[in-house]
């Protein structure tokens, strides 16, 4: 992890009065993919400026190492991943972010904490340069029971587990709980839901609440991948005519 300076330092645009606000002041880089052609920067934006103050956007870009003007937007960061300093850059805090690249180098997860204690997971899609916020969708079985149940859980954890099929992955969010909201608990418990996400449909197509281990999760989503296979339509057998 390196942190480079793009353009005019930060000091310089200041006095100059950040006549071009598409110009970065800083970059930083964050993250490449598993083939080397990608990577992830982190870009502070001037946005507006009003009387001496400045305000800042911090975009994440994703970038063709190979070709930098190909690239795109994939989402903001902000509060705990971004540190702003006296001399007006800014310092990346590390563990508010993480990355899930797949093996082609493609498809990308990116979890982030965008308020302090609260993460949400992006997935992006490198094909489309499109980046959906996953979060809701993969997390609504385990709040569902939570609720239910009322209890007082922790903000669930993301990994994956492994690439079930080139497009298919299997998330893991585990998360700490206790039964009672109200009064402090004394013992706390984990809950875990695996979730199969289908990277085309860009949705989460099945959850497996508390399995038993992630070898059988594991045969749980394969089958969902054949049953979606399409049954090949039979060729009709040509008829034989009389001549």
């Amino acid at each position: 992890m390196r942190t480079s300076l793009k353009g005019f330092l930060a000091a310089f645009l200041f006095l100059c009065g950040w006549q071009n606000p598409a110009r970065a002041a800083q970059e930083v880089y964050l993250s490449h993919s598993p083939n080397g052609k990608y990577r992830v920067v982190i870009q502070q934006v001037l946005d507006r400026r009003v009387g001496d103050k400045f305000f800042f956007r911090y975009p994440l870009l994703l970038v063709n190492a190979k070709n930098l003007k190909h690239h795109f937007e994939m989402t903001d960061g902000a509060g705990p991943l971004v540190k702003e300093t006296e001399s007006g850059t800014f310092q990346v805090n590390w563990p508010s972010i993480r990355f899930e690249w797949s093996k082609d180098s493609l498809k990308l997860f990116v979890q982030m904490e965008v308020i302090d204690g609260i993460w949400k997971t992006f997935f992006v899609n490198l094909n489309t340069g499109k980046t959906t916020d996953i979060t809701e969708d993969i997390e609504k079985d385990l709040v569902d029971k939570i609720s239910s149940r009322g209890w007082d859980c922790q903000q669930p954890k993301f990994e994956i587990v492994k690439w079930v099929k080139p497009n298919l992955a299997f998330l893991k969010l585990t998360v700490i709980c206790g039964k009672n909201r109200k009064e402090e608990n004394n013992k706390l418990f984990y809950m875990t839901d695996s979730v199969l996400f289908d990277t085309v449909k860009v949705q989460a197509v099945s959850h497996c609440l508390d399995c038993k281990n992630d070898d059988s999760t594991t045969q749980k989503f394969e089958k969902y991948y054949i049953s979606t296979i399409p049954t090949p339509t039979p060729t009709p057998e040509e008829t034989p005519t009389t001549q």
